[in-house]
């Protein structure tokens, strides 16, 4: 579901477009309203919104240089200008950040409707044809074995289970994917023989990457059905049954599919692992890498149980349950099923052990993948986990991911386009939402304070050595550039004075 902030300074206008439209009809969540470009701010670094419905003249930041100042930190936002009949200037200089759709007040529910249906196809075709970056192909990677180690939990639950067992995996992983508020649909392909499996994953593939390259599909198979599934977002699905219609195999029965959608990834998970449980070999594949999960349930067990006990604050436990868990590991004879563990072993010992980074797991997963010999994998694994146990228990675990991004945001405070959804996707490799509410468990303050607070302080320093030539100057140092009427706004309100008058009141003037 997109999420949706209103900005207007009339309260009126604000309050009744909130309650004016069923926003879950357009598969919308309002998120809320906002009265100046400043508090959006703050609102859109906090709760990242898809959609900004903004008016284009207010006092204070205007709706022109928060378009400025977003399309800086995230350009995946889309905004919605209200303006009135002369203010179309202010419109024509929104659109040179990529604005197409604005409303002229007063304007009408059918007609904010109409343009929300726009900047809805609009942003679902700019997400799925996006082009990968290194970030992405990162993520890529991370993904693989996230879903790797999600399947292979849930495949270890017993059937009667299943359903609270699942909500209890969609907990641990929550950090790194969204399992409650993102849509997913799911393809059934029957009928695909095994010596077609790599063909459809091919032409499958293919059709990605030419229709919807900025789009994650996750690929499954068992004997003789293969499914697909990947994030709604509200795409025209048209083409995907083209594709499955048209698509040409060298096998004497014609397949066939079935269509599903899911409300979350939880409840995809509930039903796919159902129809999973009863192989003994499945297949899972991402882009080029196909993962072979072997479900022997026992085994799977009793890794979890010991992984989880070796990566506990209970120290008198711990360290048999860490050498029990090696001694199994060292048992494995089937090498695709040893890689197999140690990816599950890996991602959660990594989202137990804050200290530790998800990238750093990726880049051994895929050195370890290279490798076809058992007592190799097990030297690798557990030269591997003995570090990430040792740090595990030599370290505090309460603050440590918002403690990362606090030092983040001190060494990067220049940065004009800094935000937490920026640090979430390119630097800690998480959730952005599960961040945003950890952040302010641990910290008692939203990350947009933090930034402004940091920002002021920064400033503050700047501005009592002497060492500048202009207050534009100590904006550019902040990260403020290009906009020194803000950097003096925020200032204001949280000293109760301009920089000039700050800088005075240290000189004793």
């Amino acid at each position: 579901m997109l999420k949706l902030l209103i900005v207007d300074d009339e309260k009126i206008i604000r309050e009744t477009m909130a309650g004016l439209i069923d926003w879950n009809s357009l598969g919308i969540q309002l998120i809320g309203t906002a009265r100046d470009g400043i508090e959006a701010y703050n609102m859109i670094l906090d709760e990242y919104p898809d959609i900004v419905l903004t008016d284009i003249k207010m006092p204070g930041l205007s709706g022109l240089d928060l378009i400025q100042k977003i399309h800086g930190i995230n350009k995946d936002t889309h905004f919605i200008i209200l303006s009135g009949y002369g203010e179309f200037e202010y419109a024509k200089k929104a659109m040179q950040y990529g604005v197409k759709h604005y409303l002229l007040k007063p304007c009408n529910e059918e007609q904010i409707i109409e343009s929300l249906q726009d900047v809805i196809k609009d942003y679902t075709n700019y997400l799925a044809t996006r082009g990968e970056t290194p970030q992405t192909l990162i993520s890529r990677n991370i993904n693989q074995n996230l879903m790797v180690g999600i399947i292979n939990d849930s495949l270890s639950l017993e059937a009667q289970e299943a359903d609270t067992g699942i909500s209890q995996i969609a907990c641990n992983y929550k950090q790194y994917l969204d399992f409650e508020d993102t849509r997913y649909e799911m393809f059934y392909v029957y009928y695909v023989i095994p010596d077609n499996y790599k063909d459809v994953l091919i032409q499958l593939r293919q059709f990605r990457n030419k229709h919807f390259p900025g789009i994650r599909f996750s690929v499954i198979y068992v004997y003789n059905t293969l499914v697909f599934f990947f994030p709604a977002m509200q795409l025209d699905l048209s083409s995907i049954y083209h594709f499955l219609d048209t698509l040409s195999l060298n096998q004497p029965v014609s397949i066939e599919y079935r269509h599903e959608s899911y409300p979350n990834l939880q409840e995809l998970l509930k039903e796919l692992i159902q129809h999973l449980r009863k192989y003994e070999i499945i297949y899972f594949a991402e882009d080029t890498t196909t993962f072979s999960i072997y479900n022997y349930q026992n085994i799977i067990k009793e890794v979890q149980k010991l992984t989880s006990s070796a990566f506990s604050e209970q120290d008198d436990s711990s360290n048999p349950a860490f050498q029990s868990l090696l001694c199994t590991l060292q048992s494995i004879s089937d090498a695709d099923f040893l890689k197999q563990l140690a990816a599950s072993v890996i991602i959660f010992s990594v989202s137990n052990n804050h200290t530790y980074d998800m990238v750093t797991a990726a880049e051994f997963l895929v050195k370890l993948d290279q490798e076809n010999d058992c007592s190799t994998i097990f030297a690798l694994l557990k030269e591997h986990l003995a570090a990430s146990y040792e740090e595990y228990h030599s370290s505090k675990h309460t603050g440590d991911i918002s403690q990362k991004i606090m030092e983040y945001v001190e060494k990067h405070i220049e940065d004009a386009e800094l935000s937490l959804k920026w640090i979430a996707e390119n630097y800690l490799f998480m959730n952005v939402d599960y961040l945003s509410k950890k952040f302010l468990k641990e910290t008692g303050c939203k990350f947009s304070k933090y930034l402004t607070d940091t920002r002021i302080k920064k400033a503050k320093e700047i501005l009592a050595s002497g060492n500048i030539d202009s207050i534009q100057c100590v904006a550019d140092m902040v990260g403020c550039e290009n906009n020194p009427q803000y950097f003096s706004q925020i200032f204001k309100k949280s000293t109760g004075m301009t920089p000039s008058k700050y800088i005075k009141m240290i000189r004793g003037e």
